[in-house]
This record gives structure tokens, sequence and C-alpha cells, in this order.
């Protein structure tokens, strides 16, 4: 799939509502709260009367972000008077599900539609534009907002810029092509810091993250074509290291940096009933399909998924199939 939906019927339903819920998937990321913030500012200054409220709270790195202060969220115990919402907009959400207690808040929404670019992404009832071959929500924005550099501020400028920045990898990932660097050579007409937006994001970790980066380098196992590295971090880590979930940001990253390594599955534990895997490849190995296996999905080099147990007794085995799966389709 590359592209669903429509973007001038489905910009024509935002411009015709009044009351807005603009919400992202749980444990949000760069892309979500950025092009969630982005797209507030826009749609305030065409007098709408618009909100974010997402289940997780904004982990810190991005806290800094223009309007993040303006953002409910559940775990927070701050939520919005949301009875009579016109329209809400999911935004990097494959499914509805994928929004978490949000989804039971807005039951009565006059119309639900989505802004995504994941494979496989589902498209509510009232509508979807989905293009799979853009980097981010905020490259979508692009081609989903007519002139949009009318609307474009510092502000602005700065949450798509942060949007396409982290989900490229620092355009270090394939979804970095000619179009993302013409973007943002456009966004520092408006004044963006590269230098200070990397700094806030990458360069203001805790300790409790690098012990925790620590205690993941010491578990590493490498399968024996040295192409598929697997990590598993059980509660028990969590609990040495003093980390919270905000921590596991990066780690994947470094581990990337094996040589040789094609494929990373990360299994953490969740929470006391819940596993989260995460996968990471850096050749033709298809995450996505891979995290399907377990109910999860994502994109072509970047996926995750949520399975129930512990990862001490279940971890191993979840290795196991997805290296036998790996190799069947000859991608290592």
């Amino acid at each position: 799939m590359s592209k669903k939906g429509k973007a001038d019927e489905i910009w024509k339903f935002i411009l015709e509502a009044r009351n807005i819920l603009l919400t992202t998937h749980v444990r949000p990321d760069g892309d979500g709260i950025a092009s969630e913030l982005a797209l507030l500012r826009i749609l305030k200054s065409q007098n709408k009367h618009v909100c974010v409220f997402n289940q997780d709270k904004t982990p810190d790195m991005y806290a800094w972000l223009p309007g993040a202060e303006q953002i409910y969220t559940i775990e927070e115990g701050i939520e919005p008077s949301i009875d009579t919402l016109d329209l809400v907009i999911l935004l990097d959400c494959a499914s509805r599900e994928r929004i978490g207690v949000v989804s039971e808040r807005i039951q009565h929404a006059g119309r639900i539609i989505s802004l995504d670019h994941h494979e496989d992404s589902e498209c509510p009832h009232h509508g979807c534009y989905v293009d799979t071959e853009v980097s981010s929500i905020g490259e979508l924005f692009f081609s989903l907002i007519p002139d949009i550099e009318e609307h474009l501020d510092r502000d602005i400028a700065t949450c798509i810029y942060v949007s396409i920045l982290t989900d490229t990898g620092s355009f270090a990932f394939a979804n970095t092509t000619k179009k993302v660097f013409r973007i943002v050579s456009s966004l520092l007409n408006y004044g963006v810091e590269p230098d200070y937006a990397h700094q806030m994001i990458y360069n203001q970790r805790s300790i409790q993250h690098f012990r925790l980066l620590g205690k993941a380098l010491e578990r590493l196992q490498v399968d024996c074509s040295g192409s598929i590295v697997s990590v598993l971090l059980p509660m028990s880590v969590y609990g040495e290291t003093g980390a919270s979930n905000e921590d596991n940001e990066g780690i994947l990253e470094v581990i990337r940096g094996l040589k040789n390594c094609r494929l990373i599955i990360m299994l953490r534990q969740l929470d006391e009933h819940r596993v989260k895997g995460s996968l990471r490849s850096t050749n033709n190995v298809n995450c996505n399909y891979l995290a399907k296996l377990f109910g999860g999905g994502g994109h072509l080099k970047a996926s995750g998924f949520v399975v129930n147990g512990d990862v001490n007794e279940i971890g191993l085995s979840i290795v196991e199939k997805i290296c036998s799966e790996v190799k069947g389709k000859g991608w290592v």
C-alpha cells in the first residue's frame, strides 16, 4: 500500500469542523507529539477550538516543544472538556486501539479520521489519509495541507522538523529522501535551530538511561550467523537501575551500530503482565511482517508488538520464532 484516502477530502472534513481533538498512540514518540503540536497551531490559526489529548504523558525530551504544556494526558490526570466534539484526528496511529484509554473518551465524537504512514494502517469509518511512502506525519502535512507554507511560523516549523528528524533517525534511515531534505531546507527559513533540537532530544539523557543501557549491552545475545541480535530486559533490571519507560529511548540506536547486525530484537517487561517487543532491521528484514506474527505492526525496518507474559518465561521462544521466520524467508 502506498496511499489510502484523498487529501483534499480529509482536509475538507477538518476545515468543516469547529471543535477538534487531536490524539496519538500510547507511549508517544517525537513524530506523534510534534505533529500534534504543529497541527494544533495550524488549526487554531483557522479559528478552531482544538485540544490535544493523549493517554500517556509527554516524554521529557519533547516537553520543550512549543505548546507541549497544552497537552492533556490521562496518565497525569488532566483531561479536557470534550462534551461536543465535531472531529477527532488520530495522528501516527495504525488503529484506533493504539490510542489506548482515550478511545473510550471519544465515543460520541461526530467524526473520527486518521492521518498515518504505517503499513496495514486501518481506516476509521469516517475516513483517513495514509501515505506509507512518507517518512513521518510532519512530511505528510505537505501533501495534506494546501499552501502549507502560508501557515508556517517558527514554532510550527520546529514541530514539523522534529517530527521528521525523529522518524528518519536523524536523517540516517532509508526513508530520508530528496523530498525530506527539500522540506527540511524550507523549514530552516522559518528559524528552526537544528543544533538546539538535537541537543534537547538526544543529549539530555538521565543517568538511569545510561545504567539501563549498560545492562542491555551486558545482556546482548547474537545468533550463530552474527546478524540477529537480541536482548531481554526483565522488570528486575528497571528496579536495579531506577530506569523508567522513557529511559529505553536510544538503546536500539546504539545496538544498531554493531558490525554485521541485520536485525535487533528487544523484549522488555512493560508491566507485571505484558512484554513489549521492538524490532529494528538494517537491510531487507521485514520488521512489520515479523511484528504481525505477534499482533503488532509498524514499518518495514521498525515495528513493535505487545504480548502477555513474563519476558523470562516467553522471551527465548519469541526470539527463536523470529529467527526461524527470518532464516526461512532467506533474509539473513
